[in-house]
């Protein structure tokens, strides 16, 4: 959650450090700072506010140094503060050590430390790691690393430099993303997200869970905490920087939504087979015997992803007709984890590293249950871990808010829906239907986008409500519950996700002039029912924004106001409906002035429990 960037080279590292951290800014943090290592010395300068307030304290005289490393902090142990924030030093401020994750054992640790004479200056588990490092340390930084983090429990990305070693710099994993950049010149860099150093190199590696890798201006190597030596494949990023940046848009948020048309197509291309009625998936890695014998489907996700995950359940079980399951991947890992046999289970991530899908999908590898992907970041722990995917082609999303993955997500779900059931006996008419709907859901979607200013309008009407009920039925609860999680974060209003069947259950008691409701209602086969709960709202004085089918004159009277969207397959509705909940959503955090793309206590990559 917090982000790491660190420097070797020929050129003055404090620029390039302060450049990464820019780049890490989306991720989310509350504190930032960086070291540099010059002449036998580790200058530190930290701050407990933002990345511009570090800047300032750099301009009057930049630390000197040809290699370093930077850091913006998320705070879990120790708040926010200039002395919690990293790097963190030894008692001899010989070491520094920038450290995203959390080191579980880390009380046990500190008093054995403690007891051994070592003083400490902050709250953080990261100090434990400065002093465990310096216990070891006899002029071999890579080894007093090894031997610390082996008796370290917990998970952990870090960076470490030693004031007498200007010639390195050790980085190590457990749980938490790290790239190497391989530059020219001998320049090499390390980051915790390849947005922080693809301004300056495009050729990476990425280190496994217990590895670590030594840096010098000469190369680098790499080796298991075992102390084996292995190599790792130098990749291309497939990335340009311009897709990093908000261009002509005010935020990145509304840059992504916009973006979904030509996203989608991506995602759909050379994947969907219109004429045959079917999709061709062979990331999966499975054959069309291995795909016919699955008997039941599992979508573990987190956050954003789940909304996906939801849509992919009920799309699994409409058109391929197998029994699915949408489980939250944070629930699932801290349970029994029942799973049939003959299952497909499938992980939903749009960075690829969040913490609470990887141990879930670990757990499910531990049972001898292979698992796939569904994710935007070929490079990431869930690439890399799982038996086979579904990369979604989305490009760099910097919101902390999923839109554009939500909709690729739940568009790769529709094709391995497709795709099963296909194979399970879909005549090819129905086939050839529902993939002609789906060819045409990114120019909807544009069609869509180009109505912007009506969502505006409504915006303003429903901006100042301390609650909203989002309602979907079926497909359409996916939808409800994406717009429920955006407007949580965009627009920091509670809002709440359920099926208009429950309302009597219990929510009904919630609504009345001030609690506006969001139905999302397409021409669908419970359009009927759904019109009786709106009518319930109704009666009891509540507002209703109805998300509605074209040409559907009924909706506008029973509903205060309306949006409609273009008619495709009833299975396919949430990758309409979700447009415009998305830019409401949107709308509603910047009439309030909110700073739509990094919400307050949140991060785009959850990578900590």
């Amino acid at each position: 959650m917090s982000g790491i960037i660190g420097y070797i080279g020929n050129r003055p590292a404090a620029p390039i450090l302060l450049e990464g951290l820019k780049r890490l800014e989306y991720q989310g943090y509350d504190s930032a700072g960086m070291a540099t290592v010059e002449g036998g010395t580790i200058q530190a300068i930290k701050t407990g506010g933002t990345i511009r307030e570090l800047e300032t304290k750099l301009a009057p005289a930049p630390p000197p140094g040809f290699l370093g490393i930077a850091h913006t902090r998320w705070a879990t142990h120790g708040q926010p503060s200039e002395t919690n924030a990293h790097p963190h030093l030894d008692c001899r401020r010989k070491i520094a050590v920038v450290h995203n994750g959390i080191i579980e054992n880390h009380i046990p640790l500190k008093r054995r430390l403690l007891e051994e004479g070592h003083v400490f200056s902050s709250a953080t588990d990261t100090e434990v790691l400065a002093h465990l490092i310096e216990r070891f340390y006899k002029q071999n930084l890579g080894e007093a690393v090894r031997q610390a983090l082996r008796l370290c429990r917990g998970t952990y990305g870090i960076a470490v430099v030693a004031g007498d070693q200007p010639n390195s710099v050790v980085a190590a994993r457990q749980g938490s993303p790290l790239v190497v950049g391989l530059g020219e010149n001998e320049e090499y860099y390390v980051a915790s997200e390849v947005a922080a150093i693809i301004p300056f190199t495009k050729r990476v590696i990425y280190p496994a869970d217990g590895e670590l890798v030594r840096l010098s201006r000469q190369g680098y190597t790499t080796l298991t905490l075992g102390n084996q030596w292995v190599e790792r494949e130098v990749e291309e990023v497939a990335l340009d920087i311009e897709r990093f940046e908000k261009g002509d848009h005010p935020h990145h948020m509304i840059k992504e939504i916009m973006e979904q048309p030509e996203v989608l197509e991506k995602c759909l291309a050379g994947r969907l087979l219109s004429d045959e009625g079917t999709a061709r998936l062979k990331g999966l890695n499975l054959s069309d015997a291995e795909l016919r014998d699955i008997q039941r489907v599992i979508f573990l996700g987190a956050g954003g992803a789940a909304s996906a995950a939801f849509a992919g359940k009920t799309m699994v079980e409409e058109i391929a007709g197998i029994p699915a399951e949408a489980i939250l991947s944070s629930e699932f890992r801290h349970s029994r984890g029942l799973i049939p046999p003959k299952s497909l289970v499938v992980a939903v991530s749009q960075s690829g590293e969040t913490a609470d899908t990887i141990a879930a999908m670990r757990e499910v590898a531990r049972k001898g249950i292979k698992v796939y992907g569904i994710c935007n970041s070929p490079g990431s722990t869930i690439a890399r871990e799982t038996d086979g995917g579904i990369f979604i082609h989305a490009g760099p999303e910097i919101a902390v808010t999923n839109t554009k993955t939500f909709t690729t997500a739940a568009a790769a779900c529709a094709l391995l829906a497709l795709l099963l059931g296909r194979l399970r006996g879909m005549p090819l008419g129905e086939g050839r239907r529902l993939a002609t709907h789906l060819q045409r859901i990114p120019e909807q979607i544009g069609s869509i986008l180009e109505r912007r200013e009506e969502i505006r309008e409504l915006a303003r009407n429903y901006a100042q409500s301390r609650t909203i009920l989002c309602l979907g039925r079926l497909m359409s609860l996916a939808a409800a519950r994406h717009a429920a999680h955006l407007i949580g974060e965009a627009a920091q209003i509670h809002a709440e996700a359920f099926p208009p069947g429950e309302m009597k259950h219990g929510p009904l008691t919630l609504v009345d002039a001030e609690t506006p409701s969001i139905v999302v209602v397409p021409r669908d086969s419970v359009y009927e029912k759904t019109i009786s709960n709106i009518e319930e709202i109704r009666n009891r004085g509540g507002r209703v924004l109805a998300i509605a089918t074209a040409g559907d004159p009924a909706i506008r009277r029973a509903a205060s106001d309306t949006f409609f969207v273009p008619h495709t397959d009833e299975l396919l509705t949430p990758l309409l409906t979700a447009i415009p909940l998305q830019l409401l959503a949107y709308e509603m955090g910047v009439v309030k002035g909110l700073d739509v793309d990094k919400p307050r206590y949140l991060a785009k990559t959850v990578t900590v429990e």
